[in-house]
């Protein structure tokens, strides 16, 4: 009974798994805005006259 029991439990790789996707997305999220941020502020830059 034992083993039909664990069966029915998710499996440590699923949940860590689902964790890494949530992190991963939330990185890519991240790295997005700061690109855009990035490119926001090199353009204000570029508009100032203060770099080429």
């Amino acid at each position: 009974m034992n083993k039909a029991q664990r069966k029915r439990l998710p499996n440590k790789k699923i949940i860590r798994s689902a964790k890494f996707e949530a992190k991963e997305q939330f990185t890519k999220s991240a790295l997005e805005n700061l690109k855009t941020e990035n490119e926001r502020i090199v353009n204000s830059l570029k508009e100032s006259g203060e770099i080429d």
